[in-house]
């Protein structure tokens, strides 16, 4: 075994995913909704808790801890509960409350500001994530659950490996100075070629070019979460949203993708599958 290759599989997060995507899924195929929700909540607040310094700074933004806290709950109740329509219902509500607390905070200067990160915050984390749950109740959900994950973690696994030993251009090298142009094909490559997976094994029933388009579309809008993350991380002048996870750092830096993805998959699944 070249060195290359020795190392690929000697790192850490080649080790990490070889423990955790079994466990996932085995989860998928056996878990009823409400435990999936059950651990959709506990990483939502993993997620919020990590993220909270990205969008408010270290010290920032706690008058709104408590408001945006129950919005975030009351959006992935929403969406476990009642579906699409009650999640754009508690969004709408959630914009309708932060905009009485914005005209609480009348004209203080970091209030337009702080309001502006908050719906951010809102979109990006209960929101996007949300779309996990709305997934699991479309036909073939639990497939399409696994999806997300493996067009994500998957198209990563391609883009970094390529990116490190053949990227030679830069993708965005003030926001993110290690991605490639190669690793962002490769990402694409990776997506398509996982859910062709999916596809061939029969655990969807979509046609194979429906599987390429999804997976590649995923994986691009993953993509581009995994740089937002970054962004607001150079941006805070913040190294890693957290260190739980060994080789990937926090719940964050794992997720970034899939939180773009996921609404990508479901509506790409809900307006041109179905």
């Amino acid at each position: 075994m070249n060195q290359t290759v020795k190392d690929i599989f000697c790192s850490r997060r080649v080790k990490t995913a070889a423990v955790t995507l079994p466990l996932i899924a085995l989860f998928l195929a056996v878990a009823p909704k409400w435990l999936f929700f059950i651990l959709l909540l506990a990483v939502l607040a993993m997620l919020g808790n990590e993220s909270w310094p990205l969008f408010f700074g270290e010290r920032g933004g706690f008058i709104l801890h408590g408001p945006v806290w129950f919005i975030s709950l009351l959006i992935f109740i929403a969406a476990y509960l009642g579906g699409v329509v009650a999640l754009s219902g508690a969004l709408a509500i959630a914009v309708f409350v932060l905009v009485l607390l914005l005209f609480e905070a009348g004209l203080e200067a970091e209030a337009l500001p702080r309001f502006a990160m908050a719906v951010l915050f809102i979109l990006y984390i209960p929101f996007f994530f949300a779309h996990l749950l709305l997934i699991w109740d479309l036909p073939e959900g639990r497939s399409l659950v696994a999806m997300v994950f493996m067009v994500t973690w998957g198209g990563d696994a391609f883009s970094y490996y390529c990116g490190t030993y053949w990227g030679k251009r830069k993708l965005s090298p003030e926001i993110s100075p290690n991605k490639t142009v190669e690793g962002f094909l490769a990402g694409l490559f990776g997506g398509a070629f996982f859910a062709l997976s999916l596809n061939w094994f029969g655990f969807v029933t979509i046609s194979w070019n429906e599987a390429v388009v999804l997976g590649m579309a995923a994986n691009f809008i993953g993509q581009m979460g995994d740089l937002f993350e970054s962004y607001l991380k150079r941006s805070q002048g913040i190294k890693d949203s957290g260190n739980l996870i060994p080789g990937h750092g926090g719940f964050l830096d794992r997720v970034d993708s899939v939180l773009f993805a996921a609404p990508v998959i479901f509506y790409g699944y809900s307006l041109w599958v179905l």
